[in-house]
């Protein structure tokens, strides 16, 4: 069946060859059992839960195959839903500290897959429609050149090479989200499942910090290594299932502005109830915002929402933009007595003692100032910061010592892997983003 924005589309087995499908479904599930039979025997807890979850996918791919449900469907709720549960799997562990550990898939990258080949099987063969805009596409080929240069002459070896295959993967799942919700109605779908993945982590926030919630490490609520290295738990921070505090506040500062968008702009494709929902999301992931006691996201997502309405504020003719700040300042208000509770995180962050947490960034930007230049063209390599920052330490404090992590600055740290060139390109690239986020809010459509 073709695909219609406006239709849920269904896989076709039987333009495939559903036996050899159903064959390879069942290998790969007795290949599953196997390996479930020697980790019983191995007695490890995380990769038995793998091991599990792998069995159930195999399950349901038969389940959806012999009876052909909309799998499509299913991929595109699982790919969103994948932006909020950090389902990754290691299938090579080589630094445990980094991030990609190793070589490893993640859910969002499998369900990017189905998704993309399912839009290459059913498109037209007069459909050729553009993705990304000319200029980013340029920019971002060009920020490529710099990584894959970088990755090969970096200090890491294998680990780079490992990271820029997960840098390839970013863009990838990037491209799928452009390409797959490009037409009205799935884009429309996209924000409102944005909007319940917003709702769902903020929930997760709240009941980890109010109540025992029980930890998976495997779905990602963190590790011990990884929350004590964040000082979760003598702060009282929260991740939901993005495995640490400080992502879970990057990825959801992030999401934010996407769901308040429709909610500023009035977006006459979304109902009042619609445009309710996404309101109650936002003010949900504010909440874990706040509770992650990252001040970085705290600072973007005033950042991204503000640009939000200046850029709506365009979108309003002249009589409206008399009652626009108005309007929007009875929004804040009304977010700010739900968030009241609240309240007393945010004071406690910002005035007593954080354990040098912001007093050491100082030095360890001294650090990746040491590291660029020494390294102007192509960097230390993708991964090769935590392994060269020790050389470059020179400060009295020896803060490698004192904090073995990375600059808290990713423009440092992006150009102290890739040379001075990839940092900026990837600041250009955020310019032209923005650039395309401001001619998308100038229009009610």
């Amino acid at each position: 069946m073709k695909i219609n924005a406006n239709k849920i589309e269904y896989f076709a087995p039987q333009k495939l060859n559903s036996p050899l499908i159903l064959a390879i479904g069942f290998c790969l599930l007795a290949c599953a059992i196997g390996i479930g039979i020697g980790t019983l025997c191995s007695g490890s807890q995380i990769a038995l839960i793998g091991v599990s979850v792998g069995i159930v996918a195999a399950f349901g791919l038969v389940f959806v195959l012999v009876y052909d449900l909309p799998l499509i469907l299913l991929m595109r709720i699982g790919f969103i839903a994948s932006f909020f549960i950090k389902a990754d799997i290691t299938i090579l562990k080589i630094d445990e500290l980094e991030d990609p550990s190793g070589l490893n898939i993640s859910a969002a990258f499998i369900c990017a897959v189905v998704l993309f080949l399912s839009d290459f099987y059913n498109r037209s063969e007069n459909e050729n429609r553009k993705v990304f805009p000319l200029s980013f596409s340029i920019i971002l080929t060009a920020l490529t050149i710099c990584a894959a240069i970088s990755a090969f002459f970096g200090v890491n070896g294998k680990l780079g090479w490992f990271n820029f295959l997960s840098y390839l993967s970013s863009i990838f799942v990037c491209f799928v989200v452009a390409s797959h919700f490009g037409k009205r109605e799935r884009l429309k779908e996209l924000v409102l499942g944005i909007g319940l993945g917003v709702a769902f982590t903020g929930t997760t926030a709240l009941s980890q910090f109010f109540v025992n919630f029980p930890k998976i490490p495997f779905l990602g609520t963190g590790t011990e290594e990884e929350l004590l290295w964040t000082q979760a738990e003598l702060f009282s921070r929260v991740s939901g299932f993005l495995r640490t505090p400080t992502e879970m506040g990057w990825v959801i500062s992030a999401l934010i502005p996407i769901i308040v968008a429709p909610i500023i702009a009035y977006a006459k494709d979304f109902s009042v109830f619609q445009r309710l929902i996404l309101a109650g999301a936002s003010v949900l992931g504010i909440a874990a915002i706040i509770l992650s006691l990252a001040r970085g996201s705290w600072l973007a997502l005033i950042i991204g929402v503000g640009m939000i309405i200046l850029f709506a504020w365009k979108n309003w003719e002249k009589a409206e933009r008399k009652n626009y700040f108005a309007a929007i300042g009875g929004l804040v208000l009304l977010s700010a007595m739900a968030l009241a509770p609240l309240g007393s995180r945010i004071y406690e962050r910002l005035t007593t003692d954080d354990g040098e947490s912001a007093a050491i960034r100082i030095p360890l930007m001294k650090v990746a100032t040491n590291i660029i230049e020494d390294n102007p063209l192509v960097g230390v390599g993708l991964s090769g910061y935590r392994t060269a920052m020790y050389r470059y330490d020179d400060t009295k404090e020896h803060v490698t010592q004192v904090f073995p992590g990375t600059v808290h600055n990713s423009f440092a740290h992006i150009t102290a892997e890739i040379g001075i060139a990839g940092g900026i390109l990837f600041g250009i690239l955020l310019l032209i983003a923005v650039l395309e986020c401001w001619i998308t809010m100038s229009s009610r459509d």
